[in-house]
């Protein structure tokens, strides 16, 4: 095994990922005791044990040193439990839990752990002891619709309003009992600025659910609801969520169902507001040509924008190029767009290639699934390769180079190649 790594204020573990016992971890978390015996012991305000996957005697070392440590704010359990049997893994949290949950830590991470509701019943001490908890995540976590339940009643054992700015839970089978669970959760959070419940399977009454606690907030900055279900009913309270929202700079709804009328409201409202957003994912988000305009106005006043992502929209050509312009006129620092399948043409390719040339900041750019003739895509590869860019253009192995496009010649011309 490896010594753990030292910051400024944060202790880590450094090294391959392993399983580690009593003796190892005795010896990897000796910094921690050292810290005490000599009493220093705010010494640390950050604790990561990720990489190392504890068995129940080396739970218990960590045991013996948590509570002997002050001002510690963020303890990062992620990734703690691999490879390590059910029963095990949850005495291991169980063990754990118990010392921490004197320690008011404000910020707590279980990512990539197998939990479960059993998982979620073992943390409970460290969830109710700790009465200042403003970050949380379990991302990846196998959590289901009991361990939402759960959650939302240790979070709210106090009986007061929550201090959580943070809550994140990427990619769990929540679905719509998960998210009606812990919609109390939200709306008993008026500090709120991030929120990650993507990939969670929630379908239409938890979406409603889900959106309705969140009408009150007015402090959401970064939000992502992507690859859900909610439906065009949560997608109407969306949009008046999203109505007060002056804060927001990152927004990911892509592929949530809620109808491209709410997804237009939604922009609109974020345009009236003069929202800046740094990064917009509305892929699957039925943008036809006929909508291009809206999402272009809001386009246009983004400044800050870094990453579009667009993809499995219905834009065609015409939209594309309304996109395109929206782009080049705004004076954004843009790194990254998407517009995998959106039936773009060869028509388009003249504003792709001005966009290549004079957006310096543009990394990537996905154009695949479309039906951007072969001569066009030889058009943009060639400008690519002046700029020395050629890693910018994603696959194009999707793409339909059969496309038969009117005016290619005349195209050709204007592009002067």
């Amino acid at each position: 095994f490896t010594m753990a790594t030292l910051g400024a204020k944060e202790f880590s573990f450094g090294g391959k990922r392993e399983k580690i016992d009593g003796k190892a971890a005795a010896k990897l978390l000796s910094p921690l005791a050292e810290a005490i015996d000599s009493k220093n012991t705010n010494r640390y305000e950050s604790l990561r044990f990720g990489g190392k996957s504890f068995n129940l005697a080396a739970a218990n070392e960590l045991a013996k040193i948590l509570p002997g440590l002050k001002g510690v704010q963020r303890l990062d359990l992620s990734d703690i439990l691999a490879g390590q049997e059910t029963e095990e893994a949850r005495k291991v949290l169980k063990v754990i839990s118990k010392a921490a949950q004197g320690m008011d830590v404000s910020e707590i991470y279980l990512d990539q752990n197998a939990l479960g509701e059993n998982g979620i019943k073992a943390c409970k001490e460290i969830l109710t002891g700790c009465k200042n908890i403003r970050e949380l995540s379990f991302n990846d976590c196998g959590l289901e619709s009991e361990a939402g339940k759960l959650l939302s009643t240790y979070i709210l054992s106090s009986g007061k309003p929550t201090k959580l700015e943070k809550f994140h839970i990427f990619n769990n089978c929540f679905t719509s009992e998960g998210a009606k669970a812990i919609a109390p959760l939200f709306a008993s959070s008026p500090n709120l600025k991030d929120i990650r419940v993507s990939t969670t399977r929630i379908s239409r009454d938890g979406g409603l659910a889900l959106c309705q606690s969140l009408v009150d907030c007015k402090n959401l900055e970064n939000v992502d609801f992507s690859d859900n279900s909610f439906g065009e009913e949560a997608g109407k309270v969306l949009v008046k969520v999203f109505s007060n929202q002056q804060k927001l700079k990152n927004l990911n709804i892509s592929d949530c169902g809620v109808g491209e009328a709410q997804y237009l409201g939604i922009l609109k409202n974020l345009c009236d507001l003069k929202v800046n957003l740094e990064t917009l994912g509305m892929s699957h988000s039925d943008i036809t040509k006929e909508s291009a305009n809206v999402l272009a106005s809001f386009i246009s006043q983004c400044t800050n924008l870094k990453s579009l992502n667009l993809e499995g929209n219905e834009l065609e050509s015409e939209g594309a190029i309304i996109v395109l312009k929206a782009l080049l006129d705004s004076k954004n620092p843009i790194e990254e767009i998407n517009f995998l399948n959106n039936q773009i043409k060869s028509g388009a390719v003249e504003y792709i290639i001005k966009l290549i040339r004079e957006k310096e900041t543009l990394k990537s750019l996905n154009l695949d699934a479309n039906m951007i003739s072969l001569k066009s895509v030889q058009a943009i590869r060639k400008t690519l390769k002046e700029l020395n860019k050629n890693a910018l253009l994603d696959s194009m192995e999707d793409n339909d180079e059969d496309e038969d496009e009117e005016n290619i010649e005349e195209l050709m011309k204007n592009l002067s190649l």
